[in-house]
């Protein structure tokens, strides 16, 4: 099986990225596809599968943000959930509310 070449800058948090941009997040359907997309403040893009399953019911703390480039090509900003498979202890949520 070969491997998919898959880097990501610029990650932090969904919060995070409503406080730089300074705006709320909105989640657009595309009429013509189906697809989700999310605008925040004067980012566009891309809502992962995973997002868009549980969009009724995710919090903004579930996700993160990143620029995500797969085999070399353009980054493309993407809204994913956050990943918490690894995560032993978090320390600092207090200075964050």
């Amino acid at each position: 099986m070969e491997r998919t070449n898959i880097t990501s800058t610029n990650r932090m948090s969904a919060s995070a990225l409503c406080i730089k941009e300074n705006s709320s997040l909105e989640f657009i359907k595309n009429p013509h596809t189906g697809k989700i997309f999310f605008v925040c403040g004067s980012i566009q893009g891309y809502v992962s599968p995973k997002v868009q399953e549980n969009l009724d019911n995710v919090k903004i703390e579930d996700l993160q943000f990143a620029d995500v480039s797969i085999e070399g090509n353009e980054p493309v900003p993407c809204l994913m959930m956050k990943g918490t498979d690894n995560v032993v202890k978090t320390l600092g949520v207090n200075l964050t509310k």
